[in-house]
């Protein structure tokens, strides 16, 4: 079994008396494996990683990054590194300024691995951050995420800003860097699909709960769509199991989990059976909403 890096019981954390972004939360992040943070807006996500950048106090439970609480402790943070969506940057600061910067902050900064990833990005160190555009910002500070070389990295909407080449060329710095095996990554983003590759485990998180933690591949064979006619299958429309329905004239198709119970009967039935996409399955799974948590 690997390293625990992040280990998580019971964390509550209040936004306000009557509003929770985190409500008992508990999982674990092992050294060496790249996970991905899933959820919709208002999901707690933002908060959770924040809560591990050391940025919140866990209002209940204990947080432990590398056996310690990460909240004030310069001896975590600068074992970590957080890029957040729209990383701060001074607009004054030339790249080689934000760089310079990032490599006092983190101890195994990677000088070599800077220059490579800028130069991949087509970004050059003499540009001022005030010139750049919103994707090229996003490219510098993946840059400092990818070069920090930190134990615990975590990238908030790595790919938000960025066009279908540059998210491949990010893509393609992730997988060389994490030939190593060393660093533990969480990935926040909704760009599911492109990501599921490098994903070994998903964690999703659906008003300020923890939904699911488990392998990718077990979460993609989690579900089936069962499809037959209307008289085959009307009497289910409206079974709690169900997670979507879909109707086409005398055919109807149910998104069921093979872990419930309808699933049992359902599956000996001659019926049309198709995997649905990651993304399709986490969007049924969050849609029943419930109040008083998220952010």
């Amino acid at each position: 079994m690997n390293e625990t890096v992040v280990k998580i019981e019971g964390l509550t954390y209040f936004h306000s008396k009557q509003k929770k972004g985190l409500d008992n939360v508990s999982l674990k992040l092992e050294k060496g494996k790249v996970y991905g943070l899933w959820g919709r807006n208002g999901a707690g996500k933002t908060t959770l990683m924040k809560v591990l950048a050391g940025f919140f106090r866990p209002d209940e439970g204990c947080v432990q990054l590398f056996s310690e609480q990460p909240f004030e402790n310069r001896n975590v943070l600068k074992r970590i590194c957080f890029i957040q969506e729209n990383h701060p940057m001074n607009p004054a600061w030339k790249i080689k300024d934000v760089l310079g910067v990032a490599a006092h902050f983190y101890p195994n900064w990677d000088k070599e691995l800077a220059i490579h990833s800028l130069n991949a990005f087509s970004l050059n160190e003499s540009q001022r951050v005030k010139s750049l555009s919103k994707g090229m910002k996003t490219a510098v500070a993946l840059t400092v995420g990818l070069a920090s070389r930190a134990e615990l990295t975590v990238f908030d909407e790595p790919t938000n800003g960025l066009d279908a080449a540059v998210r491949e060329v990010f893509y393609d710095l992730l997988l060389s860097e994490l030939e190593e095996g060393d660093r533990t990554i969480l990935l926040s983003t909704h760009f599911i699909q492109e990501l599921q590759s490098v994903i070994e485990e998903m964690i999703v998180m659906d008003n300020g709960k923890l939904t699911l933690q488990k392998s990718i591949e077990t979460i993609r064979d989690g579900a089936v769509y069962v499809t037959g006619s209307m008289k085959e299958l009307g009497g289910y429309l409206t079974h709690a199991d169900v997670l979507e329905t879909k109707t086409l004239g005398p055919t109807v198709s149910l998104l069921v989990e093979k872990d419930s119970e309808l699933w049992e009967e359902l599956q000996y039935f001659d019926s049309m059976k198709e995997v649905p996409s990651l993304q399709d399955y986490l969007l049924r799974k969050t849609d029943r909403k419930k109040e008083g948590v998220g952010a």
